[in-house]
Order: structure tokens, then sequence, then C-alpha cells
């Protein structure tokens, strides 16, 4: 289901398709590799098909994306281009900021609230680029996005609420879409979106919009590791005039705001105070809506 979104809050942060890479042994001459070859008991063949989530896998995948109820932080940098010229104009930096605030396990459904900041900056420099008035370049628009999942037929399904007043809207999506698939030591868990925004750039017409993130958990060191892949397709920004670009990112999850990278945590400091932790409460989420 598409929904129309304000311009201001089309950009975001957030990963491409990812690729699961397994080496296996090789003779070389006379010495062997020590990594013996995988074999049919080690590894499952990959789904054809989307879908495929269990029970299991639902919960498994809440608990990799938002924690179990303490706020987590997926850290992540990247990048956009022209398309097709592809010339690069800008780096990004941020984080989504999510906490889990239930997950019933009988029923594989579960609501999360989150926040979500990006950090605008020079595409050679990596300076913080500025804007108009010299204040640094920033999305601050997403001051909270409420999260309602579902299991449906093998489907991962969600419905995000953003936005506020005359803004306020819901985008669903993930039915007949979203996949999950297993590796050896990993899972990619992958949620797909699509939605429409307004023509700012008066080609005529609603924009369409795409954005695909791969979550991926694997273990590490006796216990589990989290990062994330994500691309998208959106407008250019209104002062590049109309056309296309491309957008991609690469993300890691923090436990703790402590371990964010100071090159966004010391902006989150002096510019974005409110964006150190996620919505604690529905209480809160009503708030920001009005």
């Amino acid at each position: 289901m598409n929904s129309h979104l304000h311009r201001r809050d089309f950009l975001c942060g957030a990963a491409v398709g990812v690729t699961g890479s397994l080496l296996a042994g090789c003779d070389t001459g006379s010495q062997r590799a020590t990594t013996p070859p995988l074999t049919d008991t080690a590894s499952s063949p990959l789904r054809l098909v989307p879908g495929g989530y269990t029970p299991e896998d639902f919960a498994n995948f809440i608990r990799t994306r938002y924690g179990t109820g303490e706020p987590v932080y997926w850290y992540g940098v990247g990048d956009a281009s022209t398309f097709p010229a592809g010339k690069m104009f800008m780096r990004t930096e941020g984080y989504d900021t999510g906490r889990l605030l239930t997950l019933d396990t009988e029923k594989s459904e579960a609501v999360a609230l989150t926040r979500k900041l990006v950090v605008l900056r020079h595409p050679t420099t990596g300076e913080i680029l500025q804007g108009p008035n010299g204040e640094p370049a920033w999305l601050n628009n997403f001051t909270y996005q409420l999260f309602r999942m579902r299991l449906q037929d093998g489907f991962l399904v969600y419905d995000v609420e953003q936005g506020a007043g005359p803004f306020l809207g819901t985008i669903s999506d993930g039915l007949n879409r979203s996949e999950v698939q297993h590796y050896p030591g990993m899972t990619v868990y992958t949620t797909p979106v699509n939605y429409s925004m307004p023509d700012v750039a008066g080609t005529g017409g609603d924009l369409e919009v795409w954005e695909n993130y791969d979550f991926i958990e694997r273990d590490h060191a006796g216990g589990k590791q989290y990062a994330a892949m994500w691309a998208g397709a959106f407008p250019l920004p209104p002062m590049m005039g109309p056309g296309r670009s491309s957008m991609h990112g690469y993300f890691q999850r923090y436990d703790h705001y402590a371990d964010v990278p100071a090159t966004l945590r010391d902006f989150v400091e002096e510019h974005a105070p409110m964006w150190k932790v996620p919505p604690v409460d529905m209480d809160e989420i009503r708030s920001l809506q009005k």
C-alpha cells in the first residue's frame, strides 16, 4: 500500500541488498586449506521465492532490529549519487535509535518505537554541509516512527506511522516481498518498502520511492553481532532540480549510546539532544503526532 509523504519526510538514512560470501577449502599444490568444504549439512539452499519467515525467525528479527527493551542504535554511513550519471553529491552519517515496546511470540506481533537523524557531509572532505544561513545540514524530521509488525503467511508485514498533523501517514509493506535467508552462522532479514511522495520539482505527478533494508544477524565470538545494509531511490533534492538519486548505506548496531562513534555523538550532543534516546512510550508518540 502506497502512502503520500510530505517532501520533508522523504529523505532518511537508511541500506542495499546483502550478499553472503562463503569460503570453501582448496588445494594449492601440496598445501591444503584448513577450512573444510561446506557440506549439505552445514548449509541449506537459498530460497528461490520470498517469504520463509517462521515464528522463530519473526521473533529473532524483532530482537535483532529493536533489541529487547533498552535502546539500540543503528549507526550508519552512506552516500547519495545522481542517477543515472552516478555523480556522488554527498555522504551521510546518522543513526536510527529504537526500543521494543511489545513482542507477543504466540501471536507473532510486535510494536517498536524509533527516531532517526542523518547528517549530510561533503562527498570528498567529509565536512558537514551547511544550509543557507551557515547552519549544519541534517535531516531532523523523523522525531519518531511507530512500527507495528506481524507474521502473515510466512511474510514479515509492517505498518509504519510517521509525520504529524496534516502530514501524518502510514506506510504498509512486506506482504509478498519480505524474505529471510539462512547461511551457516548468519541470517539475513530483508524488509523492502515502496511509497510515493508529492512532486516537488514540478515534473508532473507523484514520484515513486523505493527502499530496501537487509538486517544481518551472525554468530560471533560465542554471541551475536548485528549489521545492516540499505539502498534507496529518491527524487533529487529540490535545489538540484528535477531528476533521480540513488542512496546506499552500511550500518552497525550499538547497544549503548556511549559506543556510537564520536563524529556523530558530538553532533547529537550539540544540535540534537532529543535524538539521544528513542521515544519512551505511546504517550510521547501521540504528542509528537499533533
